[in-house]
């Protein structure tokens, strides 16, 4: 996948998406899917906003039983399955246990009831694919005390009478998945590109056409051609909707929730995600790769979306939550390897603090404003659903008889794969000695299927398959694949997006002076560009005095 800028301006196209998010990625392989012409563009890289920032959870929506709303828990159920079958290499199931003992977690006995309504009403729904048996998810059970604390050693032991286990899915690494929606996309002849910033509206009357867009790597300035546009620029969609039509603008609604989630060195010697409750917030630490995340927190935020910086009285506040839920974690500041942030709406009227409890997908000829369709997203799971509504508005509005919506059945690139730990353990196997078995293993998870070609590549040399550091196992190779054939443009595209290097906390001096090699002899980097790129990537890990 090249970014190429000529081929946005070759042609009209029937949809062009705003926004390389979660949520714009799934309605561009979705437009592709049913036979429109599409098009994405995003100002920064692919994900590398709101998206960026997830606690890694696919789950089935438990707490909304709290809320009688029966009909979203069965939606929540249906796009975990989805995911698990789509993408099986990239998510995978997660046990959790959550404990009972009063307050917020409540009684084991309501807590085994409310588990076991769940489990009712998703029945069938707990599947990722019918030939992988590792993806099944096994219903929820009641847990002893001993059995609890043995699970969760975290939490206060005075405060616990039993607990209850569930099984959820979870992302090993998130961005991996959407960006092989745009992937997948682009494979069937869509055209993406990154760093492209939307500036304001082509106008056939007062129909919107298109949009006029900035390069933000050189400042040229062209246009795209579109018979509708689809807005999914996350936090900018507010502000891009008053660029693109007068009529659009109050159509979403501007104010914005801060959501953090950390990631720490793992405290965690079993398998399970743990809960404690602190405020009145129930919060999780989860296993995830080689370390842990705990979340999450939701700060008031003030400013635009521009804006996002790390104040450390929240991280501050967040850690003394953290905490007063897990007892036996004594959390500091220097334990946190990453902070993964990011901005989500927050409920109309609110402290700033609520998030809106439903994504948004409006058709703007409500507004007389025909060419224009506008999403919000709110939840990481039901993305791929709220992706779909967004492109049958779009449909109707280019008005033409296409294909039904595939995306919950069809897998996304390298995800074609029935039963994937018999494929892992066949990738570790299949290796010719010239590359480790834990190397063509984690190959095999990050990339699934398109694994090989990558493995042959370092096979064939000594100096691709080199890992960046002792301490960094990504090699010289992935970077090199991540410019050749992924559009990553900058280090941090690299290192925290297309590969697991740095989404995880910092792979250390060594790993990013020997990425930037890479990248600068690709990309013909001048010293003060790599100078750049670097103290970039240095920024995002720097946590605040």
């Amino acid at each position: 996948m090249q970014r190429d800028l000529a081929a946005l301006t070759a042609r009209e196209f029937d949809l062009l998406v705003v926004g390389g998010g979660v949520y714009g990625a799934f309605a561009f392989w979705d437009a592709t899917l049913r036979g429109l012409s599409a098009a994405l563009i995003d100002r920064g890289d692919i994900g590398s906003g709101t998206s960026f920032n997830s606690a890694k959870t696919i789950h089935s929506g438990v707490r909304v039983l709290q809320s009688g709303n029966l009909v979203l828990l069965r939606r929540f159920a249906r796009e975990r399955r989805a995911l698990m079958r789509i993408a099986p290499h990239l998510v995978r199931p997660l046990p959790f246990v959550l404990p009972a003992g009063g307050g917020i977690t409540g009684h084991r006995l309501l807590l085994r009831a409310y588990f076991a309504l769940s489990d009712r009403l998703t029945r069938g729904m707990n599947d990722g694919g019918p030939e992988d048996p590792a993806s099944r998810l096994p219903p929820s059970r009641l847990l002893s005390r001993d059995e609890c604390l043995r699970l969760n050693p975290l939490i206060d032991p005075g405060r616990v009478a039993g607990g209850i286990e569930w099984f959820d899915g979870q992302m090993r690494n998130g961005d991996r998945l959407h960006f092989s929606a745009v992937t997948s996309a682009v494979e069937r002849g869509a055209v993406a590109a990154n760093y492209v910033e939307a500036d304001g509206a082509l106008r056939r009357g007062e129909d919107v056409a298109g949009v006029h867009v900035i390069d933000r790597l050189t400042g040229d300035r062209f246009e795209i051609r579109a018979r509708v546009v689809l807005n999914a620029a996350g936090p900018w969609a507010p502000g891009l909707n008053g660029r693109l039509a007068d009529g659009a603008s109050g159509a979403l609604h501007p104010r914005l929730s801060k959501a953090m989630n950390l990631v720490i060195g793992s405290p965690l010697r079993g398998t399970h995600a743990v809960a404690g409750s602190a405020r009145g917030r129930l919060f999780f630490v989860a296993p995830w790769r080689e370390v842990a995340i705990v979340g999450t927190s939701h700060d008031r935020h003030a400013g635009g979306p521009g804006a996002l910086a790390l104040e450390r009285t929240e991280i501050d506040r967040f850690i003394d939550d953290v905490r007063e839920a897990f007892p036996a974690l004594p959390l500091r500041i220097d334990d946190v390897r990453l902070v993964h942030r990011g901005l989500l709406p927050a409920a109309p009227g609110g402290d700033g603090l609520q998030l809106a409890t439903a994504s948004a997908v409006i058709d703007h000829r409500r507004d007389a404003i025909h060419g224009l369709v506008s999403l919000l997203g709110v939840r990481y799971t039901t993305a791929r659903e709220t992706a779909e509504r967004a492109v049958d508005a779009v449909v109707d509005q280019v008005g033409r008889t296409v294909e039904p919506c595939r995306t919950a059945t069809t897998p996304l690139a390298g995800g074609d794969i029935p039963d994937v730990d018999a494929f892992v353990r066949d990738a570790a196997a299949e290796g010719e000695g010239a590359e480790p078995a834990e190397l063509r293993r984690r190959l095999a998870r990050t990339y699934g299927t398109r694994y090989e070609a990558l493995a042959a590549e370092l096979s064939a040399s000594p100096e691709a398959r080199a890992p960046l550091s002792p301490t960094c196992a990504v090699t010289v190779g992935e970077v090199r694949h991540a410019v050749r054939e992924e559009m990553a443009l900058r280090l941090s595209d690299v290192l925290l997006r297309r590969t697991e290097a740095g989404s995880a906390g910092d792979p250390g001096d060594e790993a990013v002076a020997a990425a930037a090699r890479v990248m600068a002899g690709e990309l013909a980097w001048t010293p003060a560009q790599v100078e750049r790129e670097v103290t970039d990537l240095r920024r995002v890990y720097q946590l605040p005095d």
